[in-house]
């Protein structure tokens, strides 16, 4: 059986943009086939994006298939062959290419389409590429399908029926077609020729066969690809045949195939790349053979019999191949590469290898057989051959006798080798673990043992269990051989590093920054690409195989001693410096120029050496270094030679001047070159000779370069060494030059710039300095200006200032003043705008003196008299000096601040029968001298309130009947335009209290009329009793999330959110337009931010409005354990287990006028949280409303209700407010949400009217239902109600305060988290 392989990539566009709009007669074709197929008929972009998606997929799986099988053919041998997998990805290339090419073409073609399409209009588009996944195996898909797409470029069609004379087409532009796993007559598919106009054919996925498939080779011709393949493979499937049926005589051209065949016709007439076994002597024109067989025994005599002329160049055969005569091969001579893997043991001819190959092999593979003789001789006799592998053949012999002859790799590993390993085999990969080898290994190998690279070599893949026995690997010997060398090519920008033992590998050489390829294995490595600029001078070299460091020099320098080292006793030298060498057969050493020093151990930085023969111990000698810096044929001396001393520790002083060139010596012990002087100072009768400088040093009364000039010295050489002046030694007499003077030249000379005024007996030049030299009285450069001093030191040793010689005064720093500088100088603010007369500066204290009609530190501001006292006396008010007029307190208004501005923070109001009224607030104070507390008239609704009694803080009147909410209006009968308008602040007490909707019925509960409360029956639950409690265990669960940036909270239960939040705090005046409006919503600061990681159950926010002294605190409490109970005002309610309870507290609130009040804005909203079209919860959803009809301030408490998607929301709010610690009645208004323009979220906005108050607090509450018509599952056909009240709302507010409670009221025993995160920012 033969398997081949190929890599297939596959793209797929549809040409649809802006949705599918297609010509008509195509989208009439496209209807009809989807409709026979029980598709949709109609398409938009998003079904073009998952056909795409799906074709993308199978091709994935195509590519995985084929390299699952590449891998697999990889692992059949460990030494696998880097020709052959070339050759492979060669073959795969050229399919790739193949298709690439066209697909690319389609694709061009597909884009020339669009833009035509774009330049014309968007009515006038064509389908491209079109894939079809359908199992409606009812329909036949048939050519005909697709005559009416006139565009079509590429089909694909899977898990359909396909008609068996699909591929005759006519095809008129489709060029490629992809089937995978189609219902067909797979033996009629290729029983005629098929369209001409298809050039890729993709047949995959093919079901087990029923019959053979022959595939005519003329029938396929026209096409440059053909994949077919079947889904498995094993010898029970029936498989394909090639029939050859082309006329003999000429040559003819195949696709590249990637198919499943059981054998190959005669091929001496088809050009192809690579094809299978038999029929092999007709393989003249192909150029490669791959063969995978895992059955039968193949003819290998059959590659014998190809005539020569032929292409052959590559033979891989992954067969169980058998021989018992030899096979001659060397009619293939173009052949190169011949890979036998997987041989049975009788492949062999009398024990040897049974072949005879062509001269032109370079690379030759056997494994799997036996030879016991001959191997030796046969490799011999192929000079050519470079690489080698002989592994699993049982082969033996001496190993001995084997030797290097230049190969690259050698691989002889798990056979039954004998000897020893010749060092010749440094310079290859020669990898020989589990054979029977001994005696010493070479050291090129233990010096790298370390190396798991090189231990593979030894002892095969993992290191461990090997069969050899050298007798120098256990334990690793130290490496003493390794000897590296580098040297840098400007010309090729290479490093090379060359030595010996370096190792096999470059992944064992770590060199920070560069990178060593192998050329020549324990020899040579060179670095490409290296650029000199950037190469230090040195580098250190790790060779990690044989754990050793070696510092080498990037140039070529003569070696540097710093320091020798004698020992008398020992007679040796160590030499210490750098750019010595590790190479100690390249360093020679000599003493004297005589006397040889052997060399004991070298490396970059240090050498030693043994003197050899007889010396003089006590003296100084010559000491030369010769290094031989070999690079093969390239061969450079370099030397250095020094001083030191035999017997003792030299510190090695080296000349800074080339000594040679000057004709002399470098003396290393002091440094300096050892010259010769001219004449030799005239025989060294007159003189001696400086041999450092060449230069003679002169006997006294001798002179010249030699000497030999009789000599007369002048005072301190007249100090010529700085050329101030010139001996004449034969008269011994200075002669100065310009700038000097005296008998030895040795004062300086410098003119004055003036006369000095020496003709007025000022002063006079001293010519040693160039300055003037003045009498007491004067001073100057020249002497001109008088001299004074001062009568004080002006502060100067303090830096307060400095004496003026020409005055005779101080002249101080800036920070001081006075006439010997001693006062303290203070600058003030803008010079208290002193220029326009509106203050004076005070210089000792730095401060302004205003003038009367102006103030500040800088008296920049105007001072204007106010009429009053604006009340001061009394805190009323205060006088603005800068504009004349009063600041009056809060409570106080008028020009003068006397005029009370009266406000109501409470009211105990009287019972529908009328009766005495108690409004609690502030009223004025009689200290003030106003007299106002006689003179307020109260009136409520449209009926007087006959005051009774008045004070401060609280007036008594007596009312008439009546009902309902009232307003409040009190008026200062002095001061009539002074009014205090309390809207809705009044609500006559009824006894008997209403409940909402009646309680639904009596059935359901029963109506408290003392608590305005209904009393469900065991049987129901909410607050009208209107929600059973049967069906409570099967809804579905509420989440309660709470953002920690805008302290909202959000009730979530299947795709309905509810959002809660406080969004403002509204300032109004009596007129009831908003003066101020506070946003409260993204204002929010988490004081305990570690509640994310802790387990308390109390979450703080707080917030200071801005421009305001009002604070707001924010709790968040979890009730946990148990239920938990809350008094509000006179009303007492209980907080349920697994309840959220919310608090806000406003404190402090800075009102702009004592007659306004607050509202306090409370946002509720609903909309769907979840878009998956998958969502089981569609018989639920339902538009969003709105009911407020239980919104009634004469009930206890008012209910708003937002219902979507069959739950409701119910905020409930107690028609009380507990202002400045007194409960009082509180009325509710209902704010249209204009701003909301989101169809998808309902929002109500309600407020809540406040009095005018310190603090105030309030109790509105929220729930979650669920409507009677809920379904539990919209896959279920009972339609019974299921109800759920899983989560509540309680909102107290605390005084320009506000207090939320979120409730979870879960009659089912849910887990209830509570997740502190930022929910999205509600829509306006």
């Amino acid at each position: 059986m033969i398997k081949f392989f190929t890599v297939l990539f596959i793209y797929f566009l549809l040409n649809a943009t802006n949705g599918l709009t297609l010509e008509n007669s195509e989208r009439l074709c496209l209807d009809n086939l989807l409709s026979n197929l029980g598709l949709s008929t109609s398409l938009d972009c998003s079904d073009t994006k998952k056909k795409k998606k799906k074709t993308n997929n199978n091709n994935n799986n195509n590519n995985n298939n084929n390299n699952n099988n590449n891998n697999n053919n990889n692992n059949n041998n460990n030494n696998n062959n880097n020709n052959n997998n070339n050759n492979n990805n060669n073959n795969n290339n050229n399919n790739n290419n193949n298709n690439n090419n066209n697909n690319n073409n389609n694709n061009n073609n597909n884009n020339n389409n669009n833009n035509n399409n774009n330049n014309n209009n968007n009515n006038n588009n064509s389908i491209n590429i079109l894939y079809l996944v359908s199992q409606n195996v009812s329909h036949e898909i048939s050519q005909s399908d697709f005559q009416c797409f006139s565009k079509m470029a590429q089909l694909g069609i899977k898990d359909s029926k396909v008609s068996s004379s699909f591929l005759t087409g006519p095809f008129s532009t489709i060029f490629s077609i992809y089937l995978t796993n189609i219902t067909i007559a797979y033996d009629q598919l290729f029983s005629t020729p098929i369209s001409t106009n298809l050039s890729l054919l993709y047949v995959t996925d093919i079901p087990p066969l029923s019959s053979t498939v022959n595939i005519n080779l003329s029938y396929i011709q026209k096409l440059t690809y053909l994949q077919f393949q079947l889904k498995i493979w094993d010898q029970s499937t029936k498989w394909i045949s090639l029939i050859n049926d082309f006329p003999p005589g000429g040559m003819y051209n195949i696709p590249s195939l990637a198919v499943d065949l059981k054998d190959i016709p005669p091929m001496d007439n088809i050009k192809c790349r690579s094809l299978g076994y038999s029929n092999i002597p007709t393989l003249v024109n192909i150029n490669s053979v791959y063969l995978y067989i895992s059955t039968g025994t193949p003819d290998f005599n059959q590659f014998s019999l190809i005539p020569k002329n032929n292409l052959l160049k590559a033979i891989f055969i992954n067969a169980p191949l058998t021989l018992t005569t030899k096979v001659d091969l060397t009619n293939l001579t173009a052949l190169y590469y011949l890979d036998l893997r997987n041989v049975l043991a009788d492949f062999n001819y009398q024990g040897q290898i049974p072949l005879i190959l062509p001269q032109s092999v370079t690379t030759f593979i056997i494994g799997g057989s036996s030879f016991s003789n001959g191997v030796y001789e046969f490799i011999e006799n192929y000079p050519n051959i470079s690489y080698l592998s002989l592994s699993y053949n049982q082969v033996t012999g001496n190993f001995s006798q084997w030797k290097n002859r230049g190969y690259s790799t050698f691989i002889i590993n798990n056979n039954k080798f004998q000897g020893s390993v010749d060092p010749s085999w440094c310079t290859t990969l020669l990898f020989f673990s589990n054979n029977q080898l001994s005696g010493e290994l070479p050291s090129c190998y233990t010096c790298h043992l370390l190396s798991s690279e090189v231990k593979s070599l030894v002892y095969g893949v993992g290191g461990t269990g090997d069969s050899n026995s050298f007798t120098n690997v256990n334990p690793i010997p130290t490496c003493t051989t390794l000897i590296p060398n580098l040297r840098y090519n400007s010309t090729s920008l290479q490093l090379i590093l060359y030595g010996d033992d370096l190792g096999f590998y470059p992944a064992n050489i770590k060199v920070q920054g560069y990178y060593f390829n192998t050329k020549i294995p324990s020899k040579l490595f060179v670095a490409d690409s290296v650029v000199q600029s950037s190469l230090p001078q040195f580098l250190d070299f790790n060779f990690t195989g044989a754990n050793k460091v070696f510092t080498l020099s990037t140039i070529q320098k003569a070696p540097i001693v710093n320091k020798i080292t004698a020992s008398a006793q020992s007679n040796s030298i160590i030499l210490e410096g750098s750019f010595f060498n590790y190479n100690a057969s390249s360093i020679k050493i000599v003493i004297d120029d005589n006397i040889q020093c052997s060399i004991v151990t070298a490396t970059f930085y240090k050498v030693e050496c043994l003197i050899l023969g007889v010396y003089e111990k006590n003296t100084v000698a010559k000491v030369t270094i010769n290094i031989r810096d070999y690079y093969y044929l390239d061969l450079q001396i370099l030397e250095t030679s020094v001083l030191a001393y035999l017997n003792q520790t030299t510190q090695i002083l080296n000349c800074q001047q080339d000594c040679v060139s000057l004709g002399g010596f470098c003396n290393t012990l002091i440094g300096q070159c050892n010259l010769q002087c001219p004449n030799n100072c005239t025989n060294s009768l007159s003189g001696t000779c400086n041999s450092s400088t060449g230069y003679c040093t002169c006997n006294p009364g001798y002179q010249g370069l030699d000497c030999s000039i009789s000599f007369k010295s002048c005072p301190s050489n007249c100090n010529s060494q700085s050329n101030q002046g010139t001996c004449n030694n034969q008269t011994g007499t200075c002669e100065c030059s310009s700038n000097y003077q005296g008998l030895d030249c040795s004062l300086p000379y410098i003119p004055c710039t003036s006369d000095c005024s020496e003709p007025l007996n000022q002063g006079s030049c001293n010519n040693q300095t160039g300055t003037c030299e003045c009498s007491s009285n004067y001073q100057g450069l020249d002497c001109s200006l008088p001299y004074i001093p001062c009568t004080s030191d002006c502060g100067a040793p303090l830096n307060q200032g400095t004496c003026n010689n020409q005055t005779g005064t101080c002249q101080c720093s800036s920070n001081y003043q006075g006439l010997d500088c001693s006062i303290p100088f203070k600058s003030c603010p803008s010079n208290c705008n002193s220029q326009s007369n509106q203050g004076t500066c005070n210089n000792q204290t730095g401060t302004c003196q205003c003038s009367s009609n102006y103030q500040g530190l800088d008296c920049s501001l105007p001072y204007i008299h106010c009429t009053s006292d604006c009340g001061a006396p009394l805190n009323q008010g205060s006088c603005n000096n800068q504009t004349g007029t009063c600041q009056c307190a809060s409570n106080y208004q008028g020009l003068d601040c006397t005029i009370p501005s009266h406000y109501i923070t409470s009211v105990i109001p009287c019972s529908i029968d009328g009766g005495e009224v108690s409004i609690n607030g502030w009223f004025g104070n009689d200290q003030d001298g106003t007299h106002t507390l006689s003179s307020y008239n109260v009136i409520i609704g449209n009926l007087n309130c006959i005051v009774t009694s008045i004070d401060q803080s609280t007036i008594k009147c007596n009312l008439g009947a009546g009902t309902g909410t009232k307003n409040i209006k009190i008026t200062n009968s002095i001061h009539s335009n002074v009014v205090f308008n309390g809207n809705g602040l009044f609500n006559y007490q009824n006894p008997i209290k209403s409940c909402p909707n009646s309680c639904t019925s009596l059935k359901n509960g029963k109506c408290n009329s003392n608590t305005g409360e209904c009393q469900c029956n065991d049987k129901f639950r909410g607050f009208d009793c209107s929600t059973p409690i049967t069906i409570i265990e099967t809804a579905p669960t509420t989440n309660t999330v709470i953002d920690k940036d805008t302290g909202g909270a959000s009730l979530i239960n299947q795709d309905t959110t509810y959002e809660i939040s406080i969004i403002s705090l509204n300032e109004v005046s009596i007129d009831g337009s908003i003066i101020k409006s506070h946003p409260l919503k993204e204002n929010w600061s988490m004081e305990n931010d570690n509640q994310e990681t802790s387990n308390s159950n109390i979450f703080k926010f707080s917030q200071q409005l801005i421009n305001n002294t009002c604070t707001i605190t924010y709790t968040i409490e979890e009730i946990k354990l148990k239920d938990k109970s809350f008094t509000f005002g006179t009303t007492t309610f209980t907080v349920e287990k697994d309840s959220i309870k919310l608090s806000v507290l406003v404190k402090d609130y800075q009102y702009q006028s004592a007659l306004n009040t607050l509202q306090l804005i409370f946002y509720s909203a609903a909309n769907s949280s979840n878009n998956n079209n998958n969502s089981n919860n569609d018989c639920n959803n339902k538009e969003a409303s709105i009911d407020t009809s239980n919104a009634n301030n004469q009930q206890v408490s008012n209910y708003i209700q937002i219902s979507k998607n069959s739950k409701t929301l119910v905020g409930r709010f107690i028609n009380q407010v507990i202002a400045d610690s007194r409960p009082t009645f509180m009325s509710s208004t209902i704010i249209n949400d204009n701003d909301n323009n989101d169809k998808s979220l309902s929002s109500i906005k309600i407020g809540l009217n406040l009095p005018h108050c310190n603090e105030c607090l309030i109790d509105p509450d929220f729930s979650i239902l669920v409507s009677p018509d809920f379904k539990d599952s919209c896959d279920q056909s009972s339609n019974k109600n299921k109800w759920l009240i899983p989560v509540a709302v309680v909102v107290p507010v605390v005084g320009c305060a506000a207090i939320a409670i979120i409730s979870a009221a879960l009659y089912k025993k849910n887990r209830y988290t509570i997740k502190l995160l930022k929910l999205k920012v509600f829509k306006k």
